[in-house]
């Protein structure tokens, strides 16, 4: 693997180069390759492009450099577009409060046991829960009807036209 240029980005805290190699590399051997060449971590390594010409066996490795992973991510968070922005938003505020559900629900459950222990003895005649519940109104089924099958009319249809005066325009 040959570098075949580099050029210093102050702004984004990075290099970008450009190498060329002889074989033809998945972005994860190509990105080890290029972490050894410099010197440097794999995980301040970003390979964006391989590519190769048809019948040459010759193919450009384009890699950009962090010099740290921190400044990598802000810059892969910025490329980002506003739809994976907000999936990515979304995704950590369910597991937030996937994360508390459990936490609440070991409160509540204590709660719920006390409040159903109540339940029964307030019930009037020791009827339970599920007798009252079979008071309220029952659901109606919903049937099928059979499919309408289409008559056809044994009369033939016969071409009426009517025929008209025409009337002509006088101006």
């Amino acid at each position: 693997m040959e570098q075949i240029s580099e050029n210093k980005n102050s702004l984004m805290k990075r290099s970008e180069m450009v190498f060329e190699t002889d074989s033809n590399l998945n972005f994860d051997d190509a990105r080890k390759q290029v972490a050894e060449k410099v010197g440097k971590d794999e995980s301040v390594v970003d390979v964006y492009n391989v590519k190769g010409g048809f019948g040459n066996q010759k193919f450009i490795v384009s890699a950009r450099i962090y010099e740290s992973k921190e400044d990598k991510e802000v810059m892969k968070n910025m490329e980002l577009s506003k739809k994976k922005k907000k999936e990515i938003a979304e995704a950590k505020v369910k597991a937030e409060e996937d994360a508390k559900a459990p936490k609440e629900e070991e409160s509540t459950g204590e709660d719920k046991k006390e409040d159903t222990d109540n339940s029964n003895e307030e019930t009037k005649g020791g009827e339970s829960e599920s007798e009252e519940k079979s008071d309220a109104a029952p659901v109606e089924e919903v049937k099928e009807e059979a499919p309408v099958e289409d008559k056809k009319e044994d009369t033939p249809v016969e071409d009426k036209t009517e025929d008209k005066p025409v009337e002509e325009k006088t101006e």
